[in-house]
């Protein structure tokens, strides 16, 4: 569910030729009405998640401090930190979230991911080294675990976890409140497991944006396939987050101040995932 990867139009206010063959194709192949709703609103979901920065009043970016004034109560460098969070990511169309060709082209060498230290007990592995390789692990790992049975309870579960006190709250992320909508427009129940229901997210690539403090705060983003659907009907689609992350007591956080820009989407692996920067992942 900020990624937070691009499109200008909020998820399910624009239409495309492609949006409308793939609602007939629904029907044609005589899904019943509930399923039909269900994935035409997966489908307005999975091209939208984290493709709008928050508004005002909902988690937006707080005014950059005073440049005579750059540093916090803790020694952080809030300004350097406020330029690199909310600098804007590259845009994509729509269309570049879907199944389409790859290439062999590549952003750079892959990105390692490190293992957690800390499991036991943990609804988000934590105690990831601190490095950007571990920010990025970081995040996965919320993604991964927020993202699972499409509920959003349980994503608010998985990045209350990981923030940081003065973090931007969880309904400030556009994954959360997309998974709000998706349980109102199909009538689900708002928060919970639901029968036949799948939701899986599987991380492929990812980038780091940049650092300061001396690598303390990281801005990571991470892309991967999104597969979900109902009752064995399922569509896929590339979906991720950008967050900024601060170390904390030898631990990733979600770092309080300026939330991360919209993440690019595209499916992983294609032309325009690499044009965005994305790495490869391997562990």
């Amino acid at each position: 569910m900020s990624a937070d990867l691009q499109s200008g139009n909020p998820a399910g206010t624009a239409t495309s030729p492609d949006r409308d063959r793939r609602r007939a194709v629904l029907v044609l192949g005589g899904i019943a009405a509930l399923i039909i709703v269900l994935l035409v609103g997966l489908v307005a979901f999975l091209l939208g998640v984290g493709t709008d920065d928050p508004g005002p009043g909902a988690g937006a970016p707080p005014a950059r401090p005073p440049a005579t004034v750059p540093l916090d109560e803790g020694g952080w460098d809030v300004a350097a930190q406020t330029e690199l969070a909310t600098r804007p990511m590259l845009q994509l169309p729509e269309s570049a979230a879907l199944p389409h060709p790859l290439t062999t082209e590549t952003a750079g060498p892959p990105i390692e991911l490190p293992e957690p230290g800390n499991t036991a007990g943990q609804l988000v592995a934590g105690g990831f080294p601190g490095t950007p390789e571990g920010a990025v692990a970081q995040l996965i790992e919320l993604t991964r675990v927020g993202l699972e049975g499409g509920d959003p309870e349980g994503y608010r579960l998985a990045y209350e976890s990981v923030a940081a006190p003065g973090a931007p709250a969880v309904e400030s992320t556009r994954i959360y409140r997309d998974l709000q909508q998706i349980r109102a427009g199909t009538g689900l129940p708002p928060s919970g497991a639901v029968a036949g229901l799948m939701f899986s997210w599987s991380p492929t690539s990812a980038l780091i944006k940049g650092t300061t403090d001396d690598g303390r705060y990281v801005v990571a983003c991470v892309l991967g396939e999104l597969v979900t659907g109902l009752n064995g009907q399922a569509v896929s689609t590339g979906a991720g987050s950008c967050q900024a992350l601060r170390r904390v007591d030898d631990q990733w956080r979600i770092s309080p101040g300026a939330a991360a820009s919209a993440a690019s989407l595209a499916w992983p692996g294609t032309a325009e995932a690499v044009q965005a920067g994305y790495r490869d992942l391997i562990r």
